[in-house]
């Protein structure tokens, strides 16, 4: 019964993508990949004699924490077929020219017969989901074909469907997983299982990554030239709210780097109006004398945080906040809002160590970043402690491929 509910709610859900693809352009992109998605599949993996390695990752932020396994995976495995699927065009569209893979795909929307077209087709020997996604046809599909199926990176809270006492259809997928990586203890003991282990987040080890080999931006180096300035990542029209009042008040002789998390000419400008100061755009000629800069271009913020004095991390007031880590890796003590990051531990464990600041409105932010900022020793402090949090909770890829090893992943199922 449940199965049929579910599949019945597919079934809505495509019809709802093929609507909201009339209007909506996130939608369009997602159905246009649909349609096309099996002629590449088809392309890719008719003849392929390669061992495959599937990694599923539902869009950029579990694509940046899977990165770290799939290179590892692929250095060590250099002779394997790399599949990257994604399910949300937000990720697909970023990197579906990603180099880390042989190949990068949308992944055909879940049901019985997708499923097994897919499984069928590009014959896995080992797949990983990290952190979310849990398709029902597909995980039922690998663990009918003994498919190793470990899922990456993952947090578990008691007021997920898993534990609650009609949650009996979720809880059972798990089952399908051959072993569980957690990102905390917490985690571990709510699932009560044998087949998990705690490995930690490998988001740590991807910034990390973004510290050791950093990718230089002279546009972002000639707009800075040598003040100090701050960084907004993943900004919405809510974080903006916040922000304007302190760019205007002129308090903090910074410059600006703001990163929208969905770039939206319009919406772009009507920031732009409401700011006091001479703003200047990454993609276009840089104005002189500017103070703010748009970043109007994607794939730049994971590096934008060097050297900056301060972050903000934006999608606390909506959503849910996007990655700290980024930012906290470089140093700057990180800001964001205080509705929603309680479900994020790298989040909770910054503000326990003084490190990260959730703030309500422009007053609070002015007065966090203050008393950070007119005291010379504690902002150098919080700058050191920051890099040494991130650097003390790496180590999470090494965990999972030591079991990835023992897995003996190779030939063609």
């Amino acid at each position: 019964m449940r199965v049929c509910l579910y599949s019945f709610v597919l079934f809505l859900y495509r019809g709802l993508i093929r609507l909201a693809a009339l209007f909506q352009s996130k939608a369009k992109l997602m159905n246009e990949g649909q349609i096309k998605v099996w002629d590449g599949l088809e392309k890719q993996f008719i003849s392929n004699t390669r061992p495959v390695a599937w990694f599923h990752t539902a869009s950029m932020g579990e694509f940046e924490q899977g990165r770290p396994i799939i290179e590892a995976y692929k250095k060590e495995n250099s002779t394997h077929f790399v599949l990257v699927t994604f399910f949300s065009p937000s990720g697909y569209e970023v990197r579906k020219n990603y180099v880390g893979a042989d190949y990068v795909s949308y992944l055909p929307l879940d049901g019985y017969f997708n499923s097994s077209r897919f499984l069928d087709l590009v014959k896995p020997s080992l797949a990983v989901f990290v952190k979310y996604e849990f398709w029902h046809y597909y995980l039922t599909g690998l663990q009918k074909r003994s498919i190793p199926t470990l899922l990456v990176s993952a947090i578990f809270r008691p007021n997920q469907v898993f534990f609650k006492w009609y949650g009996g259809f979720y809880r059972r997928l798990l089952d399908c997983f051959t072993h569980l990586f957690v990102q905390d203890n917490a985690s571990a003991d709510l699932l009560q299982r044998s087949n998990v282990t705690v490995a930690g987040d490998t988001r740590f080890d991807r910034v990390l990554d973004n510290l050791k080999n950093p990718i230089l931006w002279d546009l972002l180096t000639d707009f800075v030239n040598n003040s100090e300035f701050m960084v907004v990542g993943s900004a919405w029209q809510a974080d903006m709210d916040v922000l304007i009042p302190i760019i205007n008040s002129k308090k903090y002789p910074f410059k600006w780097v703001i990163a929208p998390h969905e770039i939206h000419a319009e919406e772009l400008k009507s920031w732009e109006d409401k700011i006091d100061l001479t703003v200047s755009y990454s993609k276009g000629p840089l104005r002189e004398n500017a103070d703010v800069l748009f970043v109007n271009e994607v794939g730049r913020l994971a590096n934008l945080y060097r050297g900056a004095s301060f972050a903000y991390i934006g999608g606390a007031f909506g959503d849910g906040l996007h990655n700290t880590l980024e930012a906290a890796v470089f140093g700057p003590t990180v800001f964001f809002g205080h509705k929603n990051y309680l479900k994020f531990k790298e989040a909770r464990d910054l503000i326990e160590l003084g490190l990260a600041f959730p703030i309500r409105n422009s007053a609070e932010l002015d007065q966090a970043m203050r008393v950070i900022y007119e005291d010379d020793q504690n902002f150098v402090n919080k700058q050191v402690q920051s890099r040494t949090f991130v650097q003390l909770q790496a180590g999470a890829t090494e965990r999972i491929m030591e079991i990835v090893r023992n897995l003996g992943v190779d030939g063609r199922k």
